[in-house]
This record gives C-alpha cells, structure tokens and sequence, in this order.
C-alpha cells in the first residue's frame, strides 16, 4: 500500500518530530539519506521505529513505510531528500566512563554541535555532556554529525558534571583564545575532558574555574579565531595523539 495523503497519521508523526516538543514528548527523532539511514539501520546500538521510503524507491527498501514522491517530500527537512528515512528512538545516557570526554559548554549553533559530536566519536571522545547546547536530536544536528549521535554517549549536564569529573581525576582543558599554546603543553596524562565554549563568547566563567589548564591553537594571518568545531577537533586529536605517544 501507498499512502498518498499527509493526513496519515504516520505521516503526520514524523512531521511532528521536526519540532522540539513532539521529540522530547515521543521520544524518537528522524535521520534522513541513504547513508544515514543505512548506517543507523546496520549500528546495534540504535533502535529503529520506523522506515519509511518514497514510491520511487520502494523497490530498494522491502518492508518500509512507502509514500507517495510528494508525500515524502512533505516530511523532509532538506531540500532535495533521498527518499529514504527513519524515526530512531532517542538513546538512553549513561555513566560517562570513557578515559576521554568531550564537554561543550553553550555551542547553540547546530553546525557546530552535529561537527563536533561527529569529530569526539572520530577521535575516541565516547562521552559527549552537553551544557546549555542545541538540540542534538534536531534536524540539522543530526545530519551534521554523519550518524554520530547514535555511536556516543550524549549526557545533558551542568556545571556538577566538570565537578564529578574533576573528582574523578580527570584534568580538564579548557579551550580559550589567552590560553597556553596546545602544542607546547606536552603530553596529556591519564584522564582527559575537553571543554568547548560557545560561538559567541567561548567557555563560561564558571566552567573556566573548573579548567586545570587553558589552552589555545596558534594562529597566523591577522585571524582573530577559529571555527569552535575545527578548534575542539584540533585539541581533542592532538591531546589523544599525546596520550598515544
């Protein structure tokens, strides 16, 4: 069967999960493309709700949900979709545990945040905490971080968690333009969290009282700063090389 009106009401549900509310209420948020989907649907950490494929595409996907081409387009975020997506329910948090951890501090801009989280699983930073951030489970987040937002563990916190950590022994760096050049810092030892500021006006005060050291990636070129993902990618892989070393 083809469902051909946006009255369905599974049509009119994944619609709903475009907006904050519904997936916060459901929880479940959409992933959207061939890759995306594939990658969620292939991951045994993710649990898949629903498929749902356009008419045009139905051949490829047995089993799905098929709309109507014009349908499918109506529940779409992009532009130009694939024809291909899945409602995904949002995965439990869970004790941060891992020997690397990634904490972002008010990065409201999805871009970055989606860019970041892919980054942090890229490099082994399983523990993602979240201050004060966007939505991870937005749209645009989700697509930015190529799946990743299934592969790690994304804890909401606050300023008790940078505590729990320090208590845990974990030695906190702090990502500033006045910093210590992260070049020049030597080996990061045992327990590493990487704090990563907001666009606007970078980490907090009260979390930079938390940081055991403020570093910051040199610049040449009459730049006045970097892109707050391309800064935390850089720190959080040259920290890990050095642990490596």
């Amino acid at each position: 069967m083809i469902i051909t009106s946006k009255d369905n009401k599974i049509v009119k549900y994944v619609r709903k999960l475009s907006q904050k509310k519904y997936r916060d209420e459901y929880g479940c948020f959409i992933v959207e493309g061939v890759r995306a989907v594939g990658d969620v649907l292939g991951y045994p950490g993710a649990e898949t709700e629903t498929v749902v494929v356009s008419e045009s595409r139905c051949g490829d996907y047995p089993g799905a949900v098929v709309v109507s081409d014009e349908v499918f387009a109506s529940m779409c975020e992009t532009e130009n979709g694939q024809g291909i997506l899945s409602v995904v329910r949002i995965p439990e948090p869970s004790p941060v545990t891992c020997d690397n951890v990634l904490f972002l501090d008010g990065v409201r801009d999805p871009g970055n945040l989606g860019t970041l989280i892919r980054t942090a699983c890229a490099a082994g930073y399983r523990d993602v905490c979240l201050r004060a951030c966007a939505d991870p489970f937005s749209g645009k987040v989700v697509r930015s971080t190529m799946s990743a937002v299934i592969k790690v563990n994304l804890v909401l916190s606050d300023i008790g968690m940078l505590l729990a950590l320090k208590s845990a022994g974990y030695t906190i760096y702090g990502a500033d333009m006045d910093g210590r050049n992260i070049f020049g810092t030597g080996a990061a030892q045992g327990k590493t969290c990487v704090v990563v500021g907001g666009e606007a006006n970078g980490i907090t005060d009260e979390v930079r009282t938390l940081c055991d050291e403020i570093v910051a990636i040199p610049m040449d070129g009459d730049i006045e700063s970097l892109n707050a993902a391309v800064s935390g990618g850089i720190i959080m892989y040259n920290l890990k090389f050095n642990k490596a070393r």
